[in-house]
């Protein structure tokens, strides 16, 4: 009798250490999120020849969130002739080369985005704006081009209340604020990209682009 007890006792033991070790306290972990989009600094750029602008991709999940780590290529179609790019990582250097257009392409796990490249030799030296027209909580366009000196006219056609805030621009810029009708030049001494908002209605952004005469 007491040879079976400690047999037994053996093989409790015996079984409980194996059931106990059996995943080795280790769980697996969980696959990482799935790139859903990519989203680009910008979506159109209008260069002179030679002039160059850096554009960002930014993968992001089923829920809008940035993802890290991922990589991005980067083409350019035609793939000579009127851009060529410089890839750095998620960013990349394109540079106008010939007038025309192109197409930059940011790829990440088979997930793209594409921005219109337009290379001309000629951009305007002055531009209108026209701010909340028919009552949208918009600029139109809200993309503007000028050269170096240039103006951009914002007009007012609506009785809402909006203000034009230049957000950290490269160089001092008169902001506008707040009115219901006119219209205000605004003249642009340096180049560079010069974002602005209407700081009274959030997403009602805009950007004034300024290049080389």
């Amino acid at each position: 009798m007491r040879f079976v007890k400690c047999a037994v006792i053996v093989l409790c033991s015996t079984a409980m250490g194996c059931g106990g070790s059996s995943d080795g306290g280790n769980t697996n972990p969980p696959p990482p999120p799935t790139v859903s989009s990519v989203s680009l600094s910008t979506s159109t750029a209008l260069l002179k020849l030679t002039e160059s602008v850096v554009i960002t991709a930014t993968p992001k999940d089923a829920n809008g969130n940035a993802l890290s780590g991922r990589t991005v290529e980067w083409t350019v179609a035609p793939a000579t002739g009127t851009a060529s790019i410089v890839p750095n990582g998620a960013s990349v250097t394109v540079t106008g080369t010939a007038n025309g257009q192109a197409d930059v392409t940011a790829t990440v796990e088979q997930k793209t985005a594409k921005a219109a490249i337009t290379v001309t030799s000629t951009i305007a030296a002055s531009a209108d704006v026209s701010v909340g027209a028919g009552g949208a909580l918009a600029f139109s366009p809200p993309q503007t081009d000028i050269t170096k000196g240039g103006t951009v006219n914002f007009s007012w056609s609506t009785s809402t209340v909006h203000n034009v805030t230049f957000v950290n621009p490269p160089s001092p810029v008169s902001s506008i604020p707040d009115r219901s009708s006119g219209t205000v030049p605004v003249t642009f001494a340096q180049t560079g990209t010069y974002n602005y908002h209407c700081t009274l209605h959030p997403g009602m952004d805009g950007v004034v682009t300024v290049h080389i005469p």
